[in-house]
């Protein structure tokens, strides 16, 4: 019965020894390789979306720029005004017209075999189509009244025409339900004033190539364009399982398979597991494409995309059932090999157990039992100095591990600290990159508006001019020209006019100062050490400033007074240490607003700028403020991180630590603050002019 029982606990934790680890490492092991598999699933469905969706975008956005290109030529400028004219006249049968098409449609006609337009069309401003290439059969109607007024070819001109912007149309079937086409119409300007629109017919070969194209897609996987109409989600592309799909098949909005295609639709992306328009388990990733207004899909059945894992898991099962019989197998053979002297062994084992250290085990062989049995007699004579050894060991163990707990606990603190610095950091470095953006997009029609204003000045002089000299010759006008006159005040317009011109000319300045500020505060493309001015960028700084600098209801202005020295061209990392002049900078600000909150402040506010070179080739700047001053007690604390004596939410108390840290680790120079109470603050930077060409690692 004992032995019984010995044998079946021996197989029993043979089996728990053998199979619990086997068990917890296969387990983890399938976990992970099935982990890696979604993972590189999905990672290949998101590459593939997004180049698929960046090819798309650059495609359109290509032939976009072309159609902006080719109304810019002056061959199409002149071909507009004389098609228009002689179709007015003569109409499209006349020999006028063929004269001018003679002149003009080969070289109009070259484009479609430069970029692959299907067609060509030349739109009047009256809405007449006065040619095309191929002569399609809305050549000569017009998009307002005529056949085609309610056409997608009329739509997307109208849309051109008006908002003055290259405009481009969704891809659907036009007058050939074979072939779905789009169109792009862009303004074809004259000056300032819009005398036609150029309409490029765009079939859809090269789109679906890239749409077709299923490498890298197994054999389920595909790639689906949608748009949304209203609450329908309307293919727009064939696909792998339905060729016949585009603008056949349609999916309402509120169905479950709609999801991801709706979420496309609308201009988000995403990535996830749903069912398909056939009702299939898929893998997918969804993008936007703004220019079409349409949705991307990429997906894979799930029964293809992780069919390695159901082998993977049968293999496991097969291995884990092989394991368990060879584990039962040898348990029982070595239990009960070991069986019968462990359980004469026993008895020994109880009396050591009641405490009776002098009872010894009989060595009967001198094999494993055997040494066993010599273990048991010499665990006894030691037994009670191990218990204090282990006891010992058990304080100095508890111990250690107090240690160790307060020095995780700081770990997990500073930790804590670095984790917010990299955030901190990452915000500027974002800020910067939108401040930029932001410059550049403001900088285009700014530029554009302060180009144009020189010559509209001059105009107007020149019709001004005109005026006086008509008034001096004759200054007794008709009565009509007379009451005119009256209605419009003349003579407060002739005054008035040159003014308002002169203060649109010095808005635009400002405007491009202001753009010129936030670029060079910004200096996104200055991640090595370069020859900077400094003194630009703290002007940069200022100007982004200036809002809060201004007086407002509270508090008059601060004055800034600048003292630059002759400094030359400083290598330094221009970006960080824009940085540090802002934090400063707002700073001062805040401390001067906080001064002027209290009835004894009766000082105007001022901030004090001074740069200079000194003898040891140190750059020296110094920036201070007139205001109350800095506590003591809390000055040797202000370049520690999250320290702030701000409002929460107002500070992060992070921006003189990350200054000190731009200062001496990468200028490898000095950041000091000396202040006295109701003497205000002086904060002192100081760096060699000469730094190292090494490169800035995040």
């Amino acid at each position: 019965m004992k032995n019984t029982k010995i044998v079946n606990k021996l197989i029993l934790w043979f089996l728990i020894i053998a199979l619990l680890p086997l068990t917890k490492v296969t387990c983890l092991n399938y976990y992970i390789a099935s982990s890696s598999q979604k993972k590189e699933s999905e990672n290949n469905l998101i590459a593939m979306a997004d180049n698929k969706a960046k090819w798309l975008e650059n495609y359109i956005n290509e032939r976009k720029n072309n159609a902006t290109a080719i109304t810019q030529i002056p061959n199409i400028i002149d071909a507009v005004e004389k098609y228009q004219r002689v179709f007015e006249r003569f109409g499209i049968n006349s020999q006028a017209y063929e004269e001018v098409d003679a002149e003009y449609k080969t070289f109009i006609g070259n484009y479609l075999e430069i970029f692959g337009y299907s067609d060509i069309f030349l739109i009047s401003q009256a809405g007449d189509a006065i040619f095309s290439v191929k002569r399609d059969p809305e050549f000569g109607s017009n998009f307002y009244t005529g056949t085609y007024k309610d056409y997608e070819l009329a739509k997307v001109f109208d849309r051109a025409k008006t908002l003055m912007q290259v405009e481009i149309s969704n891809f659907g079937y036009h007058l050939d339900p074979r072939e779905p086409v789009a169109f792009i119409a862009a303004p074809i300007f004259k000056g300032e004033i819009i005398i036609g629109v150029l309409v490029l017919k765009l079939n859809n070969q090269e789109f679906n190539k890239v749409v077709n194209n299923y490498i890298g897609l197994g054999k389920t996987g595909e790639t689906i364009v949608v748009s949304q109409i209203d609450e329908t989600i309307v293919f727009t592309s064939p696909t792998r399982h339905d060729p016949n799909a585009a603008f056949n098949r349609t999916i309402n909005v509120n169905q479950q398979k709609s999801y991801p295609l709706n979420q496309a639709s609308q201009g988000m992306k995403g990535f996830g597991i749903t069912l398909d328009y056939r009702g299939q388990k898929t893998i997918a990733a969804w993008r936007y494409l703004p220019s079409l207004n349409s949705g991307l899909l990429v997906k894979m059945d799930t029964a293809e995309a992780f069919a390695s894992l159901n082998t993977l898991r049968n293999i496991i099962i097969i291995l884990i059932i092989i394991t368990l019989i060879l584990v039962i197998f040898a348990a029982i053979v070595v239990a009960k090999s070991i069986s019968k002297p462990v359980i004469e062994l026993t008895d020994v084992v109880k009396q050591l157990a009641k405490g009776n250290f002098y009872q010894k085990a009989q060595v009967i062989t001198n094999d494993e039992i055997g040494q066993l049995a010599k273990s048991f007699n010499y665990m006894a004579e030691n037994l009670e100095e191990s218990f204090e050894t282990i006891k010992l060991r058990e304080l100095e163990l508890a111990a250690a591990n107090e240690k160790l707990a307060v020095l995780l606990t700081d770990l997990e603190q500073k930790a804590q600290q670095l984790a917010t610095q990299l955030i901190q950091s990452e915000k500027m470095s974002s800020l910067g990159q939108l401040v930029a953006g932001v410059a550049h997009e403001i900088n285009n029609p700014v530029s554009f508006i302060y180009g144009n204003i020189y010559p509209a000045k001059q105009y107007i002089q020149d019709l001004l001019k005109v005026i006086q000299i008509y008034q001096q010759s004759y200054p007794h006008p008709i009565a009509e020209i007379q009451q005119i006159s009256k209605d419009i005040d003349l003579d407060f317009v002739v005054i008035d006019l040159p003014k308002l011109i002169t203060s649109i000319e010095m808005g635009a300045k400002r405007i491009t100062e202001i753009v010129l500020s936030l670029r060079n505060f910004s200096r996104l493309d200055e991640a090595e050490i370069k020859p900077v001015n400094i003194h630009e960028g703290i002007d940069s700084t200022l100007m982004i400033l200036a809002n809060r600098l201004k007086a407002n209801f509270e508090r008059p202005e601060i004055a800034v007074i600048k003292v630059y020295g002759n400094l030359p061209l400083v290598n330094c990392y221009a970006g960080q240490l824009n940085q540090v002049f802002m934090n400063i900078l707002v700073n001062a600000i805040d401390a001067l607003e906080e001064a002027m909150t209290s009835n004894n402040f009766t000082r105007e506010p001022k901030i004090f700028i001074r740069t200079e070179l000194t003898k040891d080739n140190q750059v020296y700047i110094s920036i201070s403020d007139n205001g109350i001053g800095i506590p003591e007690h809390i000055q040797n604390k202000l370049f520690d991180p999250f320290f702030t004596t701000k409002p929460i939410g107002k500070g992060t108390g992070l921006g003189l630590s990350i200054s000190y840290e731009v200062i001496t680790e990468r200028h490898k120079g000095k950041l000091q603050c000396i202040s006295a109470h109701n003497h205000g603050t002086k904060f002192l930077i100081s760096f060699p002019l000469h730094q190292g060409s090494k490169k800035i690692t995040s």
